[in-house]
């Protein structure tokens, strides 16, 4: 998890300033989308919210131990005008700047995150790595505008597919070589989007109107099996515990450090 820990720390030394999705991709050593997938299972946030959270918990320090203005405090940490920090601000704690300032409340704070991968269970788990050649898989996609609407849309999508005059249309595509298999298939595109693909393993472009055919180069896989609810199974058998310390109630005292 070096990598993870390097992200986190990059976040950390640029919440006063740009924070670079090229400089995290880079980093990571994944796609941005893969990433912020990654990000979102292991700490249920999203990217977005994670640094949103934190920057707040970081100006929260700022109101209570500088002299700092509000409205530079909020240009400090992104924000545009003190209107929208003061309204992004009592979102998270239920209190205005100006109030957090001059009251000694107990606030729930977002601590920098930290990770611990812990794998546990006495079931065994099986994969394999292996080099495929280049694929085509023809089927129907749709698009996603991040993984909290995908998440919540692609089972949707699965059953309107399995009771619409599609699902024979893509099995006829189907190459005769190939296994029996429908495939759902996620293709990153910009930023946090995504498009979820159903498709077969096909031997040539589909000319069929309301369909497409995609090509993926060839490349090595790790292969997983998994029989039955397939995300369940998968949680089961590997357990992710997280050292996040979120939500932690406290009261900001002289020289916390957050």
């Amino acid at each position: 998890m070096n990598e993870f820990s390097a992200i986190i720390n990059y976040i950390e030394e640029h919440l006063e300033d740009n924070i670079d999705m090229k400089k995290i991709e880079q980093l990571a050593r994944v796609s941005e989308y893969n990433f912020q997938k990654i990000f979102s299972v292991l700490s249920g946030l999203t990217l977005g919210d994670y640094i949103r959270k934190r920057r707040l918990s970081k100006s929260l320090y700022d109101l209570r131990e500088t002299d700092e203005k509000i409205i530079d405090i909020a240009f400090k940490y992104g924000y545009s005008s003190s209107e929208s920090y003061s309204r992004s601000f009592q979102q998270l704690f239920n209190i205005s700047p100006s109030k957090a300032r001059k009251e000694q409340h107990e606030l729930t704070i977002f601590p920098k995150l930290s990770i611990r991968v812990q794998i546990k269970g006495g079931i065994q788990m099986n994969y394999l790595i292996t080099n495929k050649p280049e694929m085509m898989i023809t089927g129907i996609k749709e698009s996603y505008p991040n993984i909290t609407v995908g998440q919540a849309s692609i089972p949707k999508f699965w059953d309107r597919f399995n009771e619409s005059d599609l699902f024979n249309q893509v099995i006829n595509e189907k190459s005769e070589h190939s296994p029996n298999t429908i495939l759902g298939i996620c293709l990153p595109r910009e930023g946090e989007a995504y498009d979820y693909f159903i498709g077969v393993y096909t031997d040539e472009k589909t000319t069929a109107d309301k369909l497409e055919t995609i090509t993926l180069p060839a490349s090595d896989w790790a292969v997983f099996k998994a029989v039955g609810k397939v995300l369940k199974l998968f949680i089961k058998r590997i357990k992710i515990f997280i050292n996040l310390s979120f939500q932690v109630p406290l009261t900001l005292k002289k020289r916390l450090r957050i």
